[in-house]
């Protein structure tokens, strides 16, 4: 994420800790050590809970990352909703015009089981996303169910 073009240098500038997927073992714990290490207090996490960006109306699992660094780090969880993927495709550099909108959803408080809290995670962003998709004119396959 961190050389993607604007969402990437943003985070950087920041302070998000970047992570390198290719050491799944060690992204948890490399992803909380830069958290607690941050200087100016707790730092931020943006986490695609699939493991990476998903083309808009495909369903992935989502990963348990989430939920150990919210366990683990006992911090708020503040979840996000976009509809970015509906102009700006995971692969290819064509971009279509359109107002691509990131939604800050209610926070989590720290406290609730893994199973809970990845329940609720999913649930709240993929119905927020979908209504964000239909908003830009996009038909999510699994909006209606």
């Amino acid at each position: 994420l961190i050389w993607a073009p604007i969402l990437g240098w943003y985070a950087l500038r920041i302070g998000c800790v970047p992570v390198d997927r290719g050491r799944r073992g060690q992204a948890i714990k490399q992803m909380a050590d830069g958290v607690a290490k941050n200087p100016a207090g707790p730092g931020q996490l943006v986490i695609y809970p699939q493991g990476t960006r998903v083309a808009p109306g495909v369903q992935r699992p989502y990963k348990i990352g989430p939920a150990v660094l919210y366990e683990q780090l006992g911090q708020t969880c503040v979840p996000a909703a976009t509809n970015v993927g509906v102009f700006w495709p995971r692969r290819g550099i064509h971009r279509k015009p359109g107002l691509a909108v990131v939604e800050f959803l209610p926070p989590i408080p720290p406290g609730l089981a893994q199973g809970e809290f990845m329940a609720r995670l999913e649930r709240e962003v993929e119905t927020a996303s979908d209504r964000l998709m239909s908003e830009a004119g996009f038909n999510a396959p699994h909006a209606a169910e």
